[in-house]
Formats: C-alpha cells, structure tokens, sequence
C-alpha cells in the first residue's frame, strides 16, 4: 500500500464554515431499559448546547481502533486536506479491536459520563442501547443541512439506517465492511477452471456449483481445506450462518423490514424451510452427503468441522498458510492477502452464492447474493467540552477525500457506492483489482435486527444451530427450539 495518503475531490462541504448556535436533544429513553452491556438507565432529556467552533486552539481525543492508530500521521496529513482548521490537533487513542469488547469500553465511559474520548468510533449494534439513554449526539441536530442530504442520497442507506433510533440519528458512517468469498486463482485453475472467463468476479453462482467447484480444487492441489469460515457460537445465528439462510431465501422475522421490530408484533419464521435447508447446506458443506440431513445435489466435505470453534481470525489461519482454496471474510482482509507480499494476484473475490434467486423466495429482501452489513460509524459523546470542534472533525473525516485516503490507506471501504467509481479508487494499489465484486456485494447487503433483544435472540439461536451442524440434533429439531426460544423472548419484552 501506498506509504502517502493522496488527497481526492473535496466534500461539497466547507469544512471550515461555521454554523448557527443550536440545541441538540439527546435521546430520551424509557425507564429500565437493559441494553447489550446489561447496565439500567432512566434515559436522558438534557440539552446539548453544541454552539459554533470559534477558531480556538484544541485538542480533540479520537477513540478509534489499532487499524487507525498504525497510520495516525497520515490520517492527520489527510485531515488537513480534507479542510479541518488548523487550530484542531486529534489524539488518536487506539483501544480493543472488536465490538463486543469496545462497546464495553464505551459504556464505562459514557456511563459515568466522561468528557473525553470527544469522538468514538462506533458499531451499529451499540444503537439500540445507547440512544435511549441519551449517550450519543443526535446528529441530525448537529450536521449542517448539506451533510444530512447527501446522507440521505449518497450514502449505503443499510448503514445509515443501522444508526438510526426513534428519528434520531447517533453514527455517521466511517466505512463499511462488505463480506465476501476469497479464493485462490492459482488452485481454481490447477482444477481446469477459468475464474475470469466464467466472470466469478461479478455473476453470483449457485452454493451446488461452489460446492462442486471448491471439491475439484481441493482434488487437483495439495490442500488441507476447500473452504473456510467462521462458525463458532457467536456467528453461526448472527453472521455467516445466518447469511447462508438469507441466500437460501428465509429470515427469522419473514421480510427485511421486519427486521429491528416491532418486538412482540412481528412475524418469527425460524421454523420453515429455507431455514432448514441453509443448515442442511452447512452440515453437507461439513459432513459431506453421507451425513443423514444432507441437500440432495450438493457436494459436501470441503469445509472443516474446526469452524465449530473458529472466530474471525482463527477461521483465516489456513487460508493464510495457502492451505484453503476459498475463504469468507470481510473487505478490510483483501488488502492483506492480495497484497505483493503476500498472494498478489493469485487472489480472486466472488460474491456469495445463493440457493433461489431473489423472485423465488418468500421474503422481501432474500434469495440471492446477499450478505450481512459489517462496518464503523462515528459518534459524539454528549458529555463532550469541545463539540464544535469535533462536529468540524467530524466533517473532515466524512468528506470524499478522506474516505478515499483510508480506503488506500488501510482498505478500508467507503460508505458511499459512488466513490467506488473515482479516479482516486481506480488507482488504489491491490483493492482497485476488487471494485467490481466489492460495488456488487455491498448493493446486497442486510442488517441483523437491531433492538433490545436481539443479543439473547441471536445467542439462543446460536446454542441450537451450532448443535445441528454439529449433528448433536436435526434440522427440524434446531429450528422448532430455535422458533420458541425467540418467540418466548418475543413475548415477554412485549408485556
């Protein structure tokens, strides 16, 4: 990668503008609401005075993740470019790398109500806990108009919408991480295929000619594993088991709009088919088709029972070491094993493959390539003593410039499709190669629910999914618990 960030078109914003004196609400939320971190809150109703930056000497502290805090000088040089004043210093405190962990930080912090870090980077699933209780600032009272349009006509709506709580909006997105399949070039043509021919890059095909696929090129080389992900407990029901479910066409709460509530008067629609049939497609994928619940027509033993067990990055290791032909993982993973050092262009990426197309399945918003939205926003604590100079931090790192700096910088991919099509990313060493799929992938994106109850719908799915591909019990039997679990949950949070 490129040891200079490049500055690209400026954001139609001035960055240095100042803006009328106003008063931000934050969130008001209901008493004894429990959020992800398990604490209780009364809610806040306090105003905000966030007033106008006055061109005064700060330092503002920048929670952000290791990523950032590797390139800190050339984020700054980028700033700069990118119009925030001069009088503004950033700190940028880098903390834990992963979402869970990182919202348990932010709660200590926002809880005992801490004026610094003044900025955070924030994950969507942080939304339905921390709004209610006023931890965030309503950014639609804190971004002149021109920053709340191009939000509503620029952006990937999905992660916007991610951040979005009872009208108010809490996080601006930073990048988004679109999730797709890594495989090696080199394998795929010792087997006698022709990835670039054949068009894999931008023409989603089928999970039974990936699996018939995956199986010859684990034949025609010397290979420990076809295929890899990650299937441990934390992200069988909530991620890439999941995903599998939507491409075959089902949901948990029938269609896409269903998603995030209202819990208590929504549909639950574990227990059907296509949910079945994504389990059974994994227990094939794993177990092969002498497994007694295998998908007639699907070649399976080409992914390891290891995933069981496997997180994010244990799930890569063997990918790594160029012993597994295909991988699952998220855009930010590409610039690291397509890179000179590492696989170069040996690296392909495809789109996920899917069981019935979009006009097949029952549910708006499933069937086809699809895949779950992953991704980092940006938020103001309230409890701030410097918000007009982060608004204009702000700013700065959500113009066009800068989205296209971290995205050469880091690989880190720009919440807006349009930017995909700049000069600036056609040049971005190694990820340029990957546009196409990238752009493909992230129009078909989905979020998980987002609400109050999803952490212990989503853990109970789990506990049941990951014993069925385990084949500890049946697909019919994971889904009927699965379905009564979520609908118990469903009902008490509605009394």
């Amino acid at each position: 990668m490129a040891d200079r960030a490049s500055s690209g078109d400026r954001d139609s914003i001035d960055n240095t503008r100042v803006f009328p004196r106003r008063k931000v609400l934050a969130a008001a939320g209901s008493a004894g609401i429990i959020g992800a971190a398990g604490c209780i809150s009364d809610g806040g109703d306090d105003e905000i005075d966030i007033g106008e930056y006055d061109g005064e000497e700060v330092t503002l502290e920048y929670a952000t993740a290791p990523l950032f805090g590797d390139v800190e000088d050339q984020l700054k040089e980028s700033l700069r470019n990118a119009g925030l004043p001069e009088n503004i210093d950033v700190n940028i405190s880098t903390g834990v790398w992963g979402a869970d962990d990182q919202e348990k930080q932010y709660t200590q912090i926002l809880q005992s109500d801490q004026s610094s870090p003044d900025i955070m980077l924030t994950n969507f699933s942080y939304t339905s806990a921390f709004a209610p209780r006023g931890w965030l600032v309503d950014l639609n009272e804190a971004l002149p108009q021109e920053k709340l349009d191009e939000l509503e006509n620029d952006y990937h709506q999905v992660m916007v919408d991610s951040m979005r709580h009872e009208g108010g909006l809490y996080g601006i997105p930073q990048f988004v991480d679109i999730p797709a399949i890594l495989y090696r070039k080199d394998y795929v043509e010792n087997a006698g295929y022709d990835p670039e021919g054949e068009n894999w890059a931008t023409e989603p095909m089928t999970w039974e000619r990936f699996g018939e696929i995956v199986s010859d090129t684990l034949e025609a080389n010397d290979i420990n594993d076809g295929y890899t992900t990650t299937l441990n407990e934390r992200t069988i029901g909530h991620q890439t088991g999941y995903e599998k479910i939507v491409t075959m066409g089902g949901n948990y709460f029938g269609d896409m709009e269903n998603q995030h509530g209202p819990v208590g008067d929504r549909p639950v629609t574990i227990d059907e088919q296509p949910v079945i049939d994504g389990l059974r497609l994994l227990r094939t994928f794993m177990h092969g088709s002498d497994d007694e619940y295998a998908l007639d027509g699907i070649t399976g033993d080409i992914l390891p029972s290891e995933a069981l067990g496997w997180d994010t990055q244990p799930s890569q290791d063997s990918f790594e070491a160029g012993q597994a032909a295909f991988h699952r993982n998220w855009s930010y993973a590409i610039a690291n094993f397509a890179s000179d050092d590492a696989f170069g262009e040996d690296i392909g990426l495809m789109p996920f493959p899917y069981g019935v197309t979009e006009e097949e399945a029952e549910y708006e918003g499933t069937g086809g390539t699809n895949a779950t939205l992953g991704g980092w926003h940006l938020s103001l604590n309230p409890n701030s003593e410097k918000l007009p100079a982060a608004v204009e931090l702000l700013k700065a790192m959500t113009s066009d410039s800068f989205y296209l700096d971290i995205f050469e910088i880091t690989g880190s991919t720009p919440p807006k499709p349009g930017l995909f099509e700049s000069d600036q990313a056609a040049e971005v060493p190694v990820m340029s190669r990957y546009l196409d799929t990238l752009q493909l992938q992230s129009e078909n994106q989905w979020v998980h629910p987002i609400n109050q109850v999803w952490d212990s719908q989503s853990s109970a799915i789990a506990e049941e999914f990951h014993a069925c591909v385990n084949q500890e019990q049946s697909p019919e039997q994971a889904v009927q618990n699965a379905q009564e679990r979520v609908e118990d949950i469903e009902a008490d949070e509605a009394e």
